[in-house]
């Protein structure tokens, strides 16, 4: 069996740095999964080398390749354990966390811009290395690097931000608020700091005004880095100049990696069509310009070593220009060890070259393992050296296979994969020209189809297409698990899709290069390439309508949580046997040559598929048996990632108040497993009046983020649901309904409910446009109705029946009252005063033991009249952790607790989960991880 291992492609011969590689990963795993003791670790590794060095004198070869992985998973341990440990006191990061900078406290921060200013729509931001700060009249110095973001949203605050006249290498000086990114606290919610840190910020902030920035000179500065930076900055300038903004976009983010500008549209039509990674800089990206760097011969030979030598040189300048993500180091390291690799290996495209590439990235950043990016970049690599590129190969030699002394019998396979891989790849001009030169003269019966497509000049093309769509599958099935996890989406149509994305973003690419360097020379010349790239970025944009209609093309999925995700690892077993299946399949039989010494002996030295044919070579029957298990073990694998809907009866009433920062949004759930989302959240883009101008603080964002997608749709999806029966918008401010459009289009929605129909009202004809698409009928309700949904009963206590003008304010909002067996709860809206003392007045029961607080907690909402008609036992503010409004108003929180509620709040105790059997009443919180408190609620 060693023998025939040793044989194997992936025998740690000739594939080591695959071993080595998952050594590092499973080391620094381990260290973030348990922080295991430093000596500890240490001890483990010395022992671990003294091992290998023993069994090694004794020549226990088999056993000290064991322990040389068990070196290397030590290692992987300590890298990962000094990265966390460059953490020191003086860092941004742990003076946060010692409390010494504080959130609610500016801080004069002194540094260096790392980079030039970001440009981002209304905006820009500013990488600053920390040398210094002052927390309140403490001057002390400081590292670490911060990521601040500026409003310029008008003309007068870009002219003063332009008058800074900002650079890479220039020191300033700025009044600014150092915080963490905000965690929505909720099952399935992304946590943003794991984000900044991956990429090296210890802390964000927003800056007000650019008068609060004060430039005090210029540190050293690297020339070929500032080149760069500009030439980056121009390069974003041209495109601007040249295309219309939507296309722009696109193209910034294709080129530049600016993902800031992206259309909303363009981006969703992408991921629907799982074709979003054309945007991401990656090795697509890196692969097509090194083609147009090599004059589209990728192959190396030694009289072209300069050339590639200078090509190289371009391509990882134009990396560090973008900023050496993980999928660009990875590319452009993948293509040099590809390009050199002949010179230095037996074999450039394998695993181990990737393995190698990666062993490389963990062992300067170990904390890249857990980076998606990363993860997605080398899965998809390693699954088209590993599934597409042996297929491929073993495809070629069936179909090109003719009599040799290395091929004296035809290919062992099925009669149709023999005529497939012939009409591909046999050359009937090439097999008729050797015929006539040969002495010998025989003939081959050959598929039909390929003497046709060689006639007609088709066959290469038709190679090309099918090669592609083996990658494509390839990538795609080596990423599902990934996709399903990070994004919550299948799409098989990508394997289609992903082959023409591919071949546009290759003319986008190199059109939109040419226009640029065109129109440096002249103008004109460089608009006439903008018809070009409108119809190629308009056919890669809607590359998913023509299928958009039909079932299971494209689909969102539950993921997994906790330690349920190991499925997403399992998925991996099937598909790591059916590379190995591939590996071992050799249906075309090829033989050494006979030596002298071995003919006289009468013996054939063989090759590994003869070796395996005498020895170990498995049966036919023994072989299809195993491709049938592996087929049956990747459906099985497929069918876990893609997670089975949970939505069985407890009997029991659930709600589930999400921490949506500045917003609403509760998740019940019905005693028989029916569903309803009141209100979705959604992000502010500007003060409204109905707030209170307590402090206007632009909010900190990245671009592409949604609560909608990436908060409300996750929370759903984390509880292993993809349907919902109810949505429910409590009236048409973005906090409250501009999540639920996402959610109608992640989710299997079956009506939407709403208050008052407003006119003239962006957000609430967005949500009307999104269900009508969907096919979701709207329904509308008002004061005095009732439902019953599960044993549920649901009045509907506010608001009035619309009158002219229709409006949709917060005294406009949906309160409803569900009340199961003896416990009552009030979910109010945003309603203030107004609202609340029409209800109070009215004579209706409005007696509840949970309240959801109305309007975030507002100083104009929560009278003395309401809590007192309520008199609830809990209480849930759904508010963020530090409301730039100024929500709760601390008397608001001091009324409630004077007359007994028990308060909780979203930003401080994330999701807030209220069950009931219908006379016990329990609350638990997330950050609490326990339920806080149960009580057994008497009849009224």
């Amino acid at each position: 069996m060693s023998q025939v291992f040793a044989q194997s492609s992936f025998s740690p011969a000739r594939q080591p740095f695959l071993y080595l590689a998952a050594a590092l990963v499973a080391g620094i795993l381990i260290d973030q999964a348990v922080h295991a003791p430093q000596a500890s670790v240490i001890a483990f590794g010395v022992v671990s080398l003294v091992v290998s060095i023993t069994l090694w004198q004794i020549k226990k070869h088999a056993y000290v390749a064991v322990a040389l992985i068990m070196c290397f998973a030590t290692a992987g341990c300590l890298l990962s354990l000094a990265e966390r440990a460059k953490v020191t006191t003086g860092r941004l990061l742990s003076l946060y966390e010692s409390n010494v900078i504080n959130s609610d406290d500016p801080v004069e921060l002194t540094g260096k811009l790392v980079t030039p200013p970001e440009p981002a729509p209304g905006a820009y931001y500013l990488d600053t290395e920390a040398e210094g700060i002052r927390v309140r009249d403490d001057v002390m110095s400081a590292t670490g690097r911060a990521r601040l973001m500026i409003m310029s949203s008008d003309h007068q605050s870009e002219n003063e931000f332009a008058n800074l006249n900002l650079d890479y290498g220039s020191r300033i000086r700025v009044l600014v608020r150092l915080e963490r990114a905000h965690v929505y606290a909720n099952p399935g919610s992304p946590d943003f700091n794991e984000f900044l840190e991956r990429h090296g910020y210890d802390l964000k902030g927003v800056i007000k005004s650019a008068l609060l920035i004060e430039r005090i000179g210029d540190g050293p500065r690297n020339p070929a880095l500032a080149f760069l930076y500009q030439l980056r900055l121009r390069i974003m300038r041209a495109i601007d100049s040249i295309f219309k903004p939507k296309v722009a976009g696109t193209l910034k983010a294709m080129l530049t990696g600016n993902r800031f500008f992206l259309d909303p549209e363009t981006v969703e039509r992408l991921r629907e069509g799982s074709t979003f990674h054309t945007l991401v800089i990656a090795g697509l990206h890196i692969g097509i310009i090194a083609w147009a760097l090599l004059g589209g011969r990728p192959a190396l030979k030694r009289r072209r070593v300069a050339r590639v030598i200078l090509s190289l040189l371009v391509l990882w300048a134009y990396a560090i220009m973008v900023g050496l993500a993980p999928p660009v180091t990875r590319a452009t390291t993948m293509i040099s060890l590809g390009l050199f690799g002949p010179l230095l290996f037996r074999r450039s495209a394998s695993i181990n070259t990737v393995a190698l590439a990666a062993f490389a990235m963990l062992a300067l950043k170990p904390a890249l393992v857990a980076d998606p990016g990363f993860q997605l970049s080398f899965v998809a690599v390693a699954g088209i050296v590993a599934l597409a590129l042996p297929l491929a190969e073993t495809l070629r030699e069936i179909g090109e296979w003719r009599p040799t002394a290395h091929t004296p019998h035809p290919p062992s396979c099925p009669l149709l994969l023999c005529n497939f891989a012939e009409a591909l790849f046999w050359n009937e001009r090439a097999f008729i020209d050797e015929m006539r030169r040969s002495p010998i003269r025989y003939g081959l019966k050959k598929a039909g189809a390929a003497s046709t497509l060689g006639r007609f000049r088709v066959q290469r093309v038709l190679r090309g297409a099918v090669l592609l769509m083996i990658t494509s599958a390839a990538i795609q099935l080596a990423t599902l698990p990934l996709m399903a996890l990070y994004f919550n989406r299948v799409a098989p149509i990508g394997v289609l899709l992903n082959v023409i994305a591919g071949l546009l973003t290759g003319v986008l690419i190199l059109t939109t290069s040419g226009a640029i360097v065109l129109g440096l020379i002249n103008e004109w010349v460089g608009a006439a390439f903008a018809p070009f790239v409108n119809v190629a970025h308009y056919l890669l944009v809607n590359a998913i309508a023509p299928f958009a209609d039909l079932p299971l093309v494209t689909f969102r999925v539950a993921h997994y949580e906790g330690w349920h995700t190991i499925i997403y690892v399992l998925y991996f077993v099937p598909l790591a046997l059916l590379a190995v299946l591939l590996d071992r399949w050799a249906p075309v039989e090829q033989l050494h040559s006979v030596s002298p010494s071995s003919a006289v002996a009468g013996t054939d030295r063989t090759n590994k598929t003869e070796r395996r044919r005498k020895g170990v070579a498995w049966s036919g029957r023994l072989r299809f048996a195993r491709l049938l298990l592996c087929v049956i073990a990747l459906a099985s694998a497929v069918l876990a990632v893609v997670r089975v809907p949970s939505e069985r009866a407890t009997g029991k009433l659930t709600i589930h108040f999400l921490d949506v920062d500045q917003g609403d949004s509760a998740f019940v759930v019905f005693p028989h497993g029916k569903t309803m989302l009141v209100d979705g959240g959604g992000e502010i883009r500007h003060t409204s009046r109905e707030y209170e101008p307590n402090e206007e603080e632009p909010q900190y964002s990245e671009g592409g983020f949604s609560i909608g997608e990436s908060v409300v749709s996750r929370f759903i999806w984390s509880l292993g649901r993809t349907r919902v029966d109810y949505v429910l918008a409590t009236h048409a401010h973005a906090d409250h309904i501009s999540g639920l459009c996402d959610v109608i289009r992640n989710m299997s929605v079956s009506q939407a409910v709403i208050s008052h129909q407003p006119t003239a009202e962006p957000e609430y004809d967005r949500f009307v446009r999104t269900a009508y698409k969907r096919g979701v009928p709207l329904y509308a309700v008002s004061e005095g109705e009732h439902f019953e949904i599960d044993g549920v009963l649901i009045n509907v206590l506010w608001p009035k029946p619309a009158e002219t003008p229709v409006t949709s304010g917060n005294n406009d909002s949906v309160v409803l009252k569900l009340v199961y067996g003896t416990v009552a709860i009030l979910l109010a809206g945003d309603i203030e005063q107004a609202a609340e003392d029409s209800l109070t007045n009215s004579g209706i029961n409005l007696r509840a033991d949970l309240l959801k607080v109305p309007h975030h907690g507002s100083r104009t909402s929560s009278t003395e009249a309401f809590i007192k008609a309520v008199r609830p036992k809990y209480a849930v503010i759904s508010v963020g952790e530090r409301s730039r409004f100024g929500h709760p108003h601390p008397k608001i929180v001091d009324r409630y607790i004077s007359h007994g509620a028990r308060l909780f709040q979203t930003g401080r105790d994330g999701t807030v989960t209220a069950e009931t059997d219908g006379s016990a009443l329990a609350i638990s919180t997330y950050r609490n991880k326990a339920t806080v408190e149960t009580v057994q609620l008497p009849r009224p």
